[in-house]
């Protein structure tokens, strides 16, 4: 006879910790609610001048939003009187909407936070919007107590503890979280907590809110029907151990790791869940056919986003009773990337961008490719819908595909556009805004330098295309649009001609500026600005090809973002560089790339693709820009400057920006980083958030939360931070993808690296240990101490040998650390000359103790602002020549217009 069994009887719930700091990392959480901000015109004067405390201009700068935020948020604010809805994994909730206007329904769903210990509702709005989640869990101790509770929050929120609402705020803040304590009673048993929290969008918005319990720690329960919580425990802990790696996937294939055995479930959107074991402790899964783009890959192929090409995985131990789960993302790689051209031909590599544009662009890019390619294509209503909604409904960067239309309208006789579209056309560009100062109540982003740019652009060629229209939004005519326009291209052109970018380097916006330049080269009615296009973007082509690896845009970058941190082939300058010199990715950001290679008047030096192509043995280049920040553009007043640097060989490349803006809080800057490959991209930061995505700014790898100290020295580069005192996040994190790289070694203080020929070694106090767990396994390194100061070094087999005599030299040239009198860090080292380099944070770089900055007299002299092997011109030059490899390239700065090679900007288009 058989023995009966009782099963066990699940406890419905799951038990979780607080992290160290007391954070609460587990919740329910309901559906992100959303309607259109529509009621603008009850707070702001759409017409007249936008400036001053109560003017529109808030509208499009995040920082300076918060009053009016305030003014909104009183007209709907938080319901406080509701019923609280059941606290269960899987319900169904009820929410009376802020206003009461209303109710709102869901289902609770299960969230565990990153390391920070925040909520995160994050999400870019093209246009403005109010949204609002609420979140809940339970605490639970043994005996009633008292605790503090802080609350850190973005925006407005309610906390309820049982059925009291016990804390309120209705302030806002842009990227740093406001915090507010109260001391509650927690019953003994189980205490429900309800957080409400509102915002409202205007572009990016950081909706975040997190919760910390003060003093002693306590339980938190998420009540779940089917789950048992011992089960769970275990499911969570061996979750806690589960890693992937890479993040970058070339075939689509993720490699699991974790404890031997283990039986996971993975859930990838649109696709069926996986039952995966971890045989030997590790497993390779393919998450999904190369056609299918994850949730994130939003806007791909559109002139104003790049699609990240991220999938998200949800990994459960496979037990029903254990409802924990761990996201980790990974991203599909575009497959077509070039470290060196293939042939001679421009011809052929802008031919081959423009197929690639046919088959895997969107929108107006797909429409310009194709009609440029093939002759019996026309232009159809498909093409344009998505450009033609932004522009109509004015989202943010609308500019963008403003100038893309305006391409079409140009390149395109009318003939071949499907009937009626061009009129459609036509009604969108003459009833569009142009400016920050013309009426109307939008969040467009009128105040960086390349949405500037692509502004001017856009009302000076559409007012010239329909000079004797009157554009209904401001009362005027083409003729004055363009008028308008052209003065103001004119001005931004001749400063960064004369002094540089804000934004140097961009990854991202570089692009942008190429594509608002090469229209106006292309289509302005005005000789002398077709001049000036052309020689600023000569420059900056230059700039571009002398700064890069490969293929890879490796500088440091005054914007960048995670993605082309994480892998070159995402960068909005790849596809530029395939087209014009053979190197770097195809991928779907190809607006500003069709404009290139379907331009007519505009031939890229050939200087500039020898710089790019034909690689000296060493390449040591400087670039320092300066300009100044006013308010009428720039909505903020003060200069702008960055000293760049730039050392490569043929196998490797080291970039950093000195000094740049030390000891402030960062944004989205780059400030340093070593290229070995696309993927084998090694950089540290000071993180601000767990997140990546770029509605936290900085996030976790782009951007730092307090900028450090930076300076090179040839090949070498010495950080020094200075974390504060109580800095939430307490150290600095590397960048180091081994799974990129061909080998490593990690030697006392070092971690080194080889991809093909060349070398990087990194050390900091104490060392690094890798990261084992999540998705940045075996990529993301942590300082066994603080991680307050680097030494970053490159080397090759030219150079140094084979690997092993690298790593051996390293390891027998210890970096020095220590801390002065002051409390702060300094950082000194022999590099491979003998040289001794030395930084502290509030001392002179010294190389040998004799500061660099300093000329033969012992004095500051003023800085070039180009110096490389190629070219080398000061700032007040009336010309810029630069030679190499038997090529030439002279730009008459004054008067803004290449003189050799000869220029095509004044030659009419066939």
């Amino acid at each position: 006879m058989a023995e009966k069994t009782s099963p066990v009887r699940p406890s419905g719930r799951t038990v979780h910790t607080l992290d160290r700091a007391g954070r609460v990392r587990d919740w329910l959480t309901s559906p992100v609610w959303s309607s259109p901000c529509s009621d603008l015109a009850d707070v702001l004067q759409p017409h007249g001048s936008p400036w001053g405390p109560g003017g529109r201009w808030v509208l499009t700068n995040g920082p300076d939003v918060a009053p009016l935020k305030a003014r909104l948020y009183a007209k709907h604010s938080l319901v406080t009187d509701q019923p609280l809805p059941q606290v269960v994994e899987g319900g169904s909730l009820e929410w009376l909407a802020p206003g009461g206007a209303r109710t709102d329904r869901g289902t609770w769903r299960r969230a565990h936070t990153g390391w920070d210990g925040l909520l995160d509702w994050s999400r870019f709005c093209h246009t403005p919007e109010y949204q609002h989640s609420v979140a809940a869990t339970c605490l639970e101790v043994d005996q009633a107590e008292y605790r503090t509770l802080e609350l850190s929050c973005t925006g407005p929120f309610v906390l309820w503890v049982d059925d009291e609402p016990v804390l309120t705020g209705d302030d806002f803040a842009y990227m740093e979280p406001l915090r507010r304590s109260v001391e509650v009673r927690l019953r003994s048993g189980l205490t429900r907590v309800v957080l409400a929290t509102w915002q409202v969008a205007f572009r990016e918005c950081r909706h975040v809110a997190g919760l910390r319990v003060v003093n002693l720690p306590v339980r938190v329960v998420i009540p779940a029907p089917d789950a048992d919580e011992y089960v769970a425990s275990t499911a969570e802990r061996l979750l806690e151990s589960v890693g992937c790696y890479p993040w970058a996937m070339a075939d689509e294939s993720l490699t699991l790791t974790g404890p031997t055995g283990t039986a996971l479930r993975l859930e990838v959107p649109g696709r069926e869940p996986q039952h995966v074991r971890l045989e030997a402790g590790e497993t390779k899964v393919r998450l999904h056919d190369a056609s299918l783009t994850g949730p994130d890959s939003v806007g791909a192929g559109s002139a104003s986003m790049l699609g990240t090409g991220e999938t998200s995985v949800t990994v459960f131990v496979d037990d029903p009773r254990a409802p924990v789960s761990r996201l980790l993302r990974a991203a599909s790689l575009p497959e077509d990337y070039r470290p060196t051209p293939v042939g001679d031909d421009p011809q052929a590599w802008l031919a081959e961008l423009l197929r690639h544009a046919t088959r895997e662009a969107h929108g107006v890019a797909r429409a310009l490719a194709s009609v440029s390619t093939n002759p019996d294509v026309r232009v159809h209503a498909s093409d344009l819908a998505s450009a033609l909604h932004l522009v109509q409904e004015r989202g943010d960067c609308a500019d963008f595909e403003a100038v893309g239309l305006l391409n079409l309208w140009h390149r395109v006789d009318a003939s071949r556009w499907e009937e009626g579209l061009r009129e459609q056309v036509r009604r969108a560009l003459t009833g569009f805004k142009y400016w920050i100062d013309q009426p109307g109540l939008d969040a467009m982003c009128y105040f960086t330098e390349n949405h500037q740019m692509v502004w001017h652009t856009a009302e000076m060629l559409a007012g010239e295309a329909f000079a004797d229209d009157e554009f209904p939004n401001s009362g005027w005519s083409g003729r004055q649009h363009a008028q308008h326009g052209r003065q103001l291209a004119e001005a931004w052109m001749r400063r960064k001609l004369a002094g540089g970018f804000s934004e140097f380097d961009s990854n991202a916006y570089l692009a942008i500026d190429t594509l608002a330049l090469t229209s106006v080269l292309e289509f302005s009615e005005d000789v002398g600005l077709r001049q000036l296009a052309e020689a600023l973007l000569d420059k900056m082509l230059l700039t571009l090809a002398a700064n890069s690896f490969r293929g890879v845009h490796g500088a440091a970058h005054g914007r960048t973002y995670t993605t082309t941190l994480r892998s070159a082939r995402f960068e909005e300058t790849a596809p530029i560089m395939r087209a014009l010199w053979g190197t770097g990715a195809l991928n779907s950001a190809l607006l500003p790339a069709v404009a290139l290679a379907t331009a007519r008047r505009y031939q890229l030096p050939p200087l500039v693709r020898a710089v790019a192509t034909r690689p000296a043995p060493t390449w040591h280049g400087r670039q320092v820009y300066r300009g100044e920040l006013t308010n009428d553009r720039d909505l903020l007043e003060r200069p702008y400057g960055s000293d760049l640097h730039v050392w490569r060989t043929p196998d490797v490349m080291i970039s950093s920006v000195q000094e740049y803006r030390s000891g402030l809080p960062g944004l989205q800057e780059h400030t340093w980083g070593v290229t070995l490959g696309p993927e084998a991209q090694v950089f540290a930061t000071h993180p601000n958030a767990a997140a990546h995505s770029p509605s936290a700014r900085p996030n976790a790898w782009a951007g730092q939360r307090v900028l450090p100290r930076v300076r090179q020295h040839h090949d070498n580069v010495l950080v020094v931070h200075r974390l504060p005192y109580d800095d939430p996040v307490g150290a600095t994190h590397l960048w180091f993808p081994v799974p990129h790289l061909d080998e490593h070694a990690t030697p006392g203080p070092w971690v080194i690296g080889r991809v093909g020929k060349g070398y990087v070694g990194v050390a900091t106090e104490g060392g690094f240990r890798a990261v084992t767990h999540g998705d940045e396994a075996r990529q993301r390194w942590l300082p066994r101490g603080r991680g307050e100061a680097y030494v970053v070094t490159v080397g090759s087999e030219v150079l140094d040998g084979d690997f092993g005599s690298f790593v051996a030299r390293l390891v027998a040239s210890e970096p020095g650390f220590s801390v002065d009198t002051r409390g702060e860090p300094n950082v000194s080292w022999e590099d491979r000359t003998g040289a001794r380099l030395e930084l502290g944070w509030s001392t002179a770089f010294v190389v040998d103790g004799a500061c660099p900055d300093l000329d033969e007299n012992g004095r500051l002299p003023d800085p070039p602002h180009l110096e490389n092997p190629a070219s080398r011109m000061a700032f007040d030059a009336d010309q810029m020549l630069a030679e190499w490899e038997g090529e030439r390239l002279l730009l008459d700065l004054r008067r803004g217009l290449r003189c050799e090679p000869e220029s095509r900007a004044t030659e009419p288009l066939p």
